[in-house]
């Protein structure tokens, strides 16, 4: 008897300690009993310590995966112990095989391509053999990108995918550099006409902004037709034949067209391309000069007669000065506010941040459908928004004050009533039915990165409140003053001499 007493009281917290099944037996664990599954940041925290336990110089550290891994060391057994504990769960950040469809590789599709038509240029030889083979290539390309579906291509976070995506950014830049001047010099054509030609001297900021939006104007109304008539026939869209349920059945294995897998190549292309031209636009690098200190002492001697001390304080008071301006400031170089900054530049930088984030998380989960819908509606409401900042820019009150109330009624539609009780709606209740209950989806890979995704969105759904109140003030001093004034672009209003 003190013997056995001795052993309960000497036995080591991790003596009954029962590893964790593999995760394929877990994982039919949690689709039999979906309760079972802990909350998202305890998934997570055991999917980092997964990972970390992983590493090889980090392994060595670890226990023996054979004898429960890092759960085997936990102060409190039961937290490890599966299926309750809180980290005993474990999980693939991906799919399974045996749930997915994988993409067609251009060397899988070029496989299939010759099992199918058979090495017929075995007999072809001298010049003709060459031209054959290298429009038999270009032929074969073209087929892969624009007539095959869910290519590599519609995984934005694959190397071939990130290549054309960087071929994308530059082409944009490209045609922007070219483009850009001309549309800003028909601003400046249309303030001449409609103000006079000493207009553009106190101006030069509202010419080169409506270059910039007459471009955005382009682009919104191309991708907004092309998105209008690519989906106007597809499932989630209508109502009538299931609507937004189809965002989630028969997921992951959706087929991406290559309509699709374009259609997200070149607004992914976009959006980085506006996330560098905001930091250009509202960002100035200047480098800083190392003898700057010594050489305002200089000055300060030479141009006025002050003792030592009053001359360093004055250096001083000219650098904080400079510092509060400066919204990075280091020994090499300052980072300051340029001119032309937005008025809601933090509010942008947020927005752009967010939405890069959710593309590529929507590309590399297959939620493509869900992410063309949230481009179509952003899409939309964007058009009159160019359009009413291209006739304040050039001061066409009329103008302005329509396409102002068409963006407002169309922001109400598209951003604050579709968008969150209609799409944010199927997120958050018919993902789960049908990704889950009535699919195949690992229960503990949807917990654990929903709470991000519902996150963006959300993030989303502030933007656009914040933004519509942004609108209210611009219409309250519409109708209070009788002016027209951007907050947007301007953080207190524009100046008198904007006007």
């Amino acid at each position: 008897m003190p013997r056995k007493k001795t052993n309960k009281k000497s036995a080591p917290s991790g003596s009954s300690f029962t590893p964790p099944p593999p995760i394929n037996e877990q994982k039919r664990h949690r689709r039999k009993d979906p309760s079972i599954v802990p909350s998202p940041p305890y998934l997570l925290a055991s999917k980092c310590l997964d990972f970390g336990c992983g590493l090889p110089i980090i392994k060595k550290a670890c226990p023996k995966a054979e004898e429960g891994g890092w759960r085997s060391a936990l102060p409190n057994s039961e937290w490890g112990t599966f299926p309750h504990g809180k980290l005993s769960h474990s999980f693939v950040s991906y799919f399974d095989e045996e749930d997915l469809v994988k993409d067609v590789t251009f060397g899988d599709y070029m496989h299939s391509i010759n099992n199918n038509t058979g090495n017929t240029a075995a007999g072809v030889g001298g010049t003709t053999a060459g031209s054959s083979i290298i429009s038999t290539t270009l032929h074969n390309y073209y087929n892969y990108a624009f007539q095959t579906n869910s290519t590599s291509l519609s995984d934005l976070t694959h190397p071939l995918a990130l290549s054309v995506l960087l071929l994308l950014v530059l082409t944009i830049r490209t045609m922007k550099k070219i483009c850009l001047p001309r549309f800003s010099s028909l601003g400046r054509t249309l303030g001449r006409a409609a103000h006079g030609p000493t207009w553009e001297n106190d101006n030069s900021d509202r010419i080169f902004k409506f270059g910039e939006y007459v471009y955005r104007l382009c682009y919104h109304s191309a991708v907004s037709f092309y998105g209008l008539v690519y989906f106007h026939d597809k499932i989630w869209w209508d109502n009538a034949r299931g609507g937004t349920k189809h965002l989630w059945m028969n997921y992951p294995n959706h087929p991406v067209e290559p309509g699709m897998a374009w259609y997200y190549l070149v607004q992914c292309a976009y959006n980085v391309d506006a996330l560098l031209s905001l930091l250009e636009l509202s960002l100035v690098v200047e480098w800083v000069n190392p003898l700057a200190y010594s050489s305002a002492l200089d000055f300060l001697e030479k141009e006025q007669v002050v003792d030592e001390q009053q001359r360093k304080r004055q250096v001083f008071l000219m650098m904080a000065k400079s510092r509060r301006q400066t919204l990075l400031w280091t020994p090499l170089f300052h980072i300051k506010w340029s001119p032309t900054i937005r008025g809601d530049f933090r509010e942008m930088m947020a927005h752009h941040l967010v939405t890069n984030t959710l593309i590529f998380f929507s590309s590399f989960y297959r939620m493509t459908r869900a992410g063309s819908v949230i481009f179509l509606i952003h899409d939309l409401s964007d058009v009159p928004i160019d359009l009413s900042k291209l006739a304040n820019f050039v001061k066409w009150k009329v103008t302005t004050i329509v396409c102002f109330v068409i963006m407002v009624l169309l922001w109400i539609v598209t951003r604050l009533t579709f968008f969150p009780f209609v799409l944010c709606r199927s997120i958050l209740l018919e993902s789960h039915e049908y990704m889950v209950l009535k699919g195949t989806l690992d229960p503990a890979l949807h917990d654990a990165y929903y709470a991000p995704f519902y996150f963006l969105t959300g993030s989303l759904v502030v933007l656009h409140v914040t933004w519509f109140l942004i609108l209210l003030r611009i219409g309250w001093t519409l109708v209070s003053k009788g002016e027209t004034h951007d907050y947007t672009e301007h953080k207190n209003g524009e100046d008198k001499k904007d006007s």
